[in-house]
């Protein structure tokens, strides 16, 4: 039992720590070319999209200067965050800080990899990071269950949106209108795959049945790993045919955290064998 406990603690160390890994890369990706824009998103004198109950851009304003410094006080955070050890804490603090104001700023122009690039951020806080002889700790499942919570919502909001509001992803006809909608389709392969509505119609329910059945699925270990491995199918056929930024990618960022802890443990004992040699600890 205790054998258990411990392979536990180290399969979620490990997702965890790879999840990290990989939201800091896709924030890399997402952020650093955005210094060339950063007077148009973020400190543009004419930002006047804001409304409803709270208009963040009447509370947080920004000059261009300070836009700056702040998309530079981001990027040190997750320069901190790669560096590791006792400065990966502090690091995504000064990240998240950033990153929130930044977004604040841009009022209700917030793209979907932005919100969901700062709602991963803030249950990594939580995670264990930085620290040494994990598997001899107890850690709280705080971080995992946060990560739960929000692809869960993520998933089944969209998928039951699609079943009850959207009869027409049902024929088909949906997909095949967003792999050419003027916002987010126009990828050769969207434009292709727009015209065959057979395939339109099977991927369409797919969706609507990986979205649906995700809130369940993720959580039997047996059909764990085959419901993220779907997602990561899903989700790279989205960055193929739609221009959805690095949405795709921020998605799966965290997927490692979300696969079953013994499973974890016992793939990363097969690829990492002389990290586990060691006996665990009691």
């Amino acid at each position: 039992m205790r054998h258990g406990v411990a392979g536990r603690k180290l399969g979620r160390t490990t997702t965890h720590r790879k999840a990290t890994f990989a939201n800091m890369a896709v924030a890399l990706i997402t952020h650093v070319p955005r210094v060339l824009d950063i007077r148009d998103a973020y400190a543009s004198d004419d930002l006047v999209i804001a409304f409803g109950l709270l208009p963040l851009a009447n509370w947080v304003v920004l000059t261009p200067p300070a836009a700056y410094a702040l998309w530079a006080i981001g990027i040190a955070g997750l320069v901190l965050l790669a560096i590791g050890g006792r400065l990966a804490k502090p690091g995504l603090v000064v990240w998240v800080v950033a990153m929130w104001l930044l977004l604040a700023a841009e009022a209700t122009n917030i793209k979907a990899y932005d919100r969901l690039l700062a709602w991963q951020a803030l249950p990594l806080l939580f995670a264990p990071i930085g620290e040494r002889n994990l598997t001899a700790k107890w850690r709280s499942p705080f971080a995992y269950w946060v990560l739960v919570v929000l692809y869960v919502t993520m998933y089944s909001m969209t998928g039951w949106a699609k079943v009850l509001l959207e009869p027409h992803w049902l024929d088909g006809s949906a997909l095949a209108y967003t792999l050419v909608e003027l916002n987010f389709g126009g990828k050769p392969l969207g434009v292709w795959l727009s015209g065959h509505m057979a395939l339109c119609r099977v991927l369409g329910i797919a969706t609507m049945i990986f979205e649906c059945g995700f809130p369940l699925f993720v959580l039997i270990r047996k059909t764990n790993p085959w419901w993220l491995l779907a997602g990561v199918g899903f989700h790279l056929g989205i960055l193929l045919t739609l221009h959805a930024g690095t949405l795709s990618l921020a998605v799966i960022a965290a997927y490692p955290a979300l696969l079953d802890a013994e499973l974890a443990r016992r793939w990363w004992a097969r690829i990492a064998a002389p990290v586990t040699t060691a006996p665990l600890p009691a």
